[in-house]
């Protein structure tokens, strides 16, 4: 039995007027279930939930607290929940609240003191304002300015709640008002991912016709829902699940799956198997800038860590293979391209025949300017792509928001 206390009734209160002033975010508001959280400073979400320290709501005014609450479920509207990617979760937060609160404000919303507005960012998606902090950081300690102090550690991005201890499992991250975490992990009480996505859009689209009726539809609010349409799957999930789906996986219940463990739940995991050699080609003509090329070395790496493959061959090349570097199992991958002028793919592809390499996949970073063999090889292709050019064969992924 759930137990009122006077700051779950101020929210309730704050719930009945965004409805009656503000229906689009009101009526979201129903999907997520209050939970008192003490361990948190101020507000969270996980898509599910709405987590909230008392403390914290008692030192807002109805208005702001009206808008708070706004703020939190923009994020799941937003997908921002399932869209981090791996993603530092500190830096992750300030984006999306840098996407959301112009949206807030235009609407006539009052928002707590210190929030985190910038007119540059306004329009962005998130992922486009995460790359341009993660730069400007990069900038700032490359000439000297203070370490980054957004560390992932302590983080509770993804971390489960504990309903019991009235808790999350870890500290929250510092960056704006509130915070948006992971989407749990699915079970049996817990729908997947894809539905928790497909359910947000059904009622995105419900409180955008509830809106539209009460003639209260939010300034700028299909702009920013087309923004997270475009950026409902990122280059680096897309990356991993198709170099995923390249590998041969079977199950196991001599490796549980660890994700699962903290609900009680004893799970096979994923074993994949076969994973021999892979192939990576580096276009080397000047079409990868050096930030995407250390962003896909970054998440290359990421991936490698989980497959660990027996050996990797890192191709560079123009309209020839330039140089080839090989590394064994456990070795750290840098890339680092040498060469210039014309593109041209098929080498590549002749230099592995040559030597009568099958990788489990080949992946090119390129812009996808060149010339193509005539035919695709019997082993999977896909192209991490920084342009807008279509592949003959393969899978394209567009790095071009990177």
């Amino acid at each position: 039995m759930r137990i009122e206390t006077p700051t779950s009734r101020r929210i309730q209160k704050a719930r009945t007027a965004l409805v009656l002033d503000h229906p689009f975010f009101g009526s979201l508001l129903f999907r997520l279930k209050d939970c008192e959280c003490r361990s948190i400073k101020t507000i969270a979400t996980d898509g599910l939930s709405l987590y909230y320290n008392p403390a914290f709501v008692e030192t807002l005014n109805a208005a702001t607290l009206a808008g708070t609450l706004a703020h939190e479920v923009m994020h799941p509207a937003l997908h921002h929940h399932v869209r981090r990617s791996g993603r530092e979760p500190k830096r992750w937060n300030m984006a999306c609240d840098y996407a959301i609160n112009p949206l807030l404000v235009d609407t006539g919303l009052s928002l707590p003191g210190g929030v985190l507005l910038d007119n540059r960012f306004r329009g962005m998606r998130a992922e486009q304002i995460y790359n341009l902090l993660d730069s400007e950081d990069a900038q700032g300690s490359s000439s000297g300015g203070e370490e980054n102090e957004s560390g992932g550690e302590g983080s509770n991005a993804g971390q489960p709640f504990d309903s019991e201890a009235n808790e999350l499992s870890a500290p929250m991250t510092e960056g704006g008002i509130g915070q948006v975490l992971d989407a749990p992990v699915s079970d049996k009480e817990t729908p997947t991912i894809e539905e928790q996505i497909r359910e947000w859009d059904i009622a995105v689209n419900q409180a955008t016709t509830i809106a539209r009726q009460a003639g209260k539809i939010p300034n700028g609010l299909h702009r920013t829902l087309e923004g997270a349409s475009e950026a409902a799957v990122d280059w680096r999930e897309l990356l991993r699940r198709f170099w995923s789906e390249t590998t041969p996986a079977d199950y196991s219940w001599m490796r549980p799956n660890r994700r699962h463990l903290w609900t009680g739940l004893y799970l096979p995991g994923v074993v994949r198997e076969g994973v021999c050699e892979i192939a990576i080609a580096v276009d080397c003509s000047g079409s990868v800038s050096a930030r995407q090329l250390r962003l896909f070395e970054a998440e290359l790496r990421s991936i490698l860590e989980g497959q660990r493959p027996e050996r990797v061959y890192v191709l560079y090349f123009d309209a020839v293979v330039q140089k080839v570097e090989t590394y064994e199992a456990g070795q750290r991958i840098d890339l680092n391209p040498v060469g210039g002028g014309g593109t041209e793919f098929g080498p590549c592809f002749e230099w592995l025949d040559d030597r009568g390499i099958r990788p489990q996949t080949l992946v090119f970073l390129t812009d996808l300017y060149g010339s193509f063999p005539p035919s695709a090889p019997v082993y999977p292709v896909l192209w991490a792509s920084t342009g807008s050019q279509k592949a003959p064969f393969g899978e394209v992924i567009s790095m071009r928001s990177a």
